[in-house]
């Protein structure tokens, strides 16, 4: 046995010729050459944690030169068992080698195992071990040779990589989170949860820009900072007065580490640095549309080292966040204006009859800045008849607002002039068919009139295209009155149009309404059922609420992109007067 184990000291080197590599180790000295020119195997491998071993698999015997030993934490002996080896694998790992080995000793051939073991000093090391199953005299496994290589610094580089690439993964992932957030965010109060729910992308916990409004820089959006941190933070005294001015001044970042750093760079901040939450700050310069250079400075919870990669970062996040506040504050400022043009189209003031209530509501489309074509109307007749009027023009813009009050304008004055619901509806469609007189930048319109005469207790309702109107009758559950549809107006300029005459009793209430409070996911049809169910639920004795209840409990799709006009008349003897009210939302 002693020969043999001799035999086996001499040629590991030897066993391990290609395809398995060997690996030489010197200590700076030449190795003498043996006889034929071929290099003898020494174990030159101390000062490295290379080592060699053999494993004899039916004893169990290993022959191994003092590095195996030393990576394994074991102490040098003249023969090891792989028993006293696989002592040194973690206990959680050692079914998976054990199998792994069973499956490399099933047959001869070269062979790779990674493993981990405990050190001398309790450390997990990582290993990796890599030869040949060799024959014996019968032609099975009988010897497992190889060489094991301590890999622990190198698997703790390629775990520092992937943890490295994992975050610049997470943190592109939270980036590309915080500029859709931002884009899909149309008012100032979106922009800002949105920037304040994402913050967390850079580690900061508060924010402020500070952009042009009104002719002169001021903080135009902020969160997390108190007041009085706010207003000196962000001073533009002078140049050197706040991190806000030097990097509005000198357009570059100012980065502030601690609040030692503040105070250092910015005496007349240290008692505010003292109070503030704020343990870092970075103040980036941020241009506008128009060349304007405005900043956006970031807070955060603790000293902040500002690495170069996070730098860039935070400069393109302040880019994102302070165009996302311009692109919010510009439309918000059209938003203003299209409603107040919208409010001027309407009228301000509604016809007053006796026996007649009105009440009417007005809603802007949830999205966009465009301004809508819907509109009512109610028109003083002879005696004490109104005509109730309500109607929608195709698309959402300038053209369609301005076509929408000229045919208010037009619908009020042919019923003026004493014409039937009928006949106004008809001269209204030939006017708008003859307006313009190019078919692919012609719009049409729906329409419908209802001619009250709360005496007598009679409607005569006429359609151009439009929704039915609801009549609720005391008592009584909700109906759509049924009469002709009509075609749209502007379609086609002979169209006629049939008014459908109704008795309704005292108390009863007609609602008008466009087709914007009747979208719905699964078809107009659907929602004016569920219209008429809110309708015969809701506190018909009392206009404003009932109107109110409606806008409220009539569900809209998410995308929806349409505006809402509602009208709801009471006809009968009033409960103190004559009344009738507007209002929007």
């Amino acid at each position: 046995m002693a020969d043999d184990r001799e035999v086996a000291r001499a040629g590991l080197a030897s066993a391990f010729a290609p395809p398995v590599p060997v690996v030489h180790v010197s200590d700076g000295r030449a190795p003498a050459p043996a006889a034929g020119g071929q290099a003898s195997f020494r174990p030159l491998s101390s000062s490295v944690d290379v080592g060699f071993f053999a494993w004899e698999i039916a004893t169990g015997e290993v022959i191994c030169d003092p590095v195996t030993y030393r990576m394994h934490g074991m102490a040098e002996q003249q023969v090891g068992t792989m028993d006293a080896f696989l002592a040194r694998v973690p206990e959680e790992d050692l079914a998976q080698v054990r199998a792994e080995m069973a499956r490399m000793t099933a047959a001869c051939g070269d062979y790779q195992l990674e493993y981990r073991v405990r050190g001398a000093d309790g450390s997990l090391r990582s290993m990796q071990a890599r030869g040949r199953v060799a024959p014996g005299a019968d032609g099975q496994p009988a010897r497992m040779m190889g060489l094991v290589i301590d890999t622990t610094a190198e698997r703790a580089r390629r775990d520092a990589e992937d943890r490295h690439l994992r975050e610049l993964a997470d943190r592109a992932r939270r980036t590309r989170d915080f500029t859709v957030a931002l884009t899909s965010a149309v008012t100032v109060d979106a922009v800002i949860r949105a920037a304040r729910d994402n913050l967390h992308v850079c580690g900061a916990d508060s924010f402020v820009v500070v952009a042009q409004a009104d002719g002169r820089l001021t903080p135009v959006a902020s969160h997390g900072f108190g007041e009085k941190c706010l207003e000196l933070l962000t001073s533009l005294e002078s140049p050197g007065s706040s991190p806000v001015s030097a990097a509005i001044h000198w357009r570059v970042p100012v980065y502030v580490e601690s609040p030692e750093a503040l105070a250092a760079d910015y005496p007349r901040l240290a008692e505010a640095a003292s109070h503030c939450p704020q343990r870092a700050w970075v103040a980036l310069p941020a241009f506008d549309s128009a060349g304007n250079v405005g900043a956006c400075m970031f807070g955060f919870p603790a000293r902040h080292a500002f690495p170069v990669e996070e730098r860039a970062l935070l400069y393109t996040l302040s880019g994102l966040l302070a165009q996302s506040l311009e692109r919010a504050r510009m439309l918000e400022a059209y938003r203003a204006i299209a409603r107040e043009l919208q409010d001027g189209m309407l009228p301000r003031q509604m016809a007053n009859a006796a026996g007649l209530s009105v009440a009417t509501r007005y809603r802007a489309a949830t999205s966009g800045i465009e301004i809508g074509g819907d509109f009512y109307d109610a028109v003083q007749l002879s005696g004490s008849q109104v005509a109730l009027v309500i109607g929608d023009v195709q698309g959402h813009n300038l053209i369609a607002a301005s076509l929408m009050g000229r045919l208010r304008t037009a619908v009020h004055a042919y019923a003026r002039e004493g014409h039937g619901a009928a006949e106004v509806m008809a001269r209204a469609n030939r006017w708008l068919a003859t307006l313009e007189a190019d078919p692919d930048r012609s719009l049409f319109a729906t329409c419908c009139i209802a001619s009250v005469d709360p005496a007598a207790g009679r409607i005569a309702v006429c359609r151009a295209g439009h929704p039915p109107p609801v009549l609720i009758e005391p008592g009584r559950q909700p109906r759509a009155i049924r009469c002709e549809a009509g075609l749209p107006l502007g379609v086609d300029a002979g169209a006629s149009y049939r008014a459908t005459d109704v008795r309704v009793p005292p108390g009863s209430v007609l609602a008008l309404v466009t087709d914007g409070l009747l979208e719905a996911e699964a078809g107009d049809e659907h929602n004016l059922g569920h219209l008429l169910q809110v309708l015969g639920q809701g506190p018909a004795d009392d206009l404003e609420a009932l109107a109110a209840t409606v806008l409220s409990q009539t569900p809209r799709p998410a995308r929806h992109s349409d505006d809402v006009a509602l009208l709801l008349a009471r006809i009968g003897p009033p409960a103190g007067g004559a009344a009738a009210s507007t209002a929007k939302g």
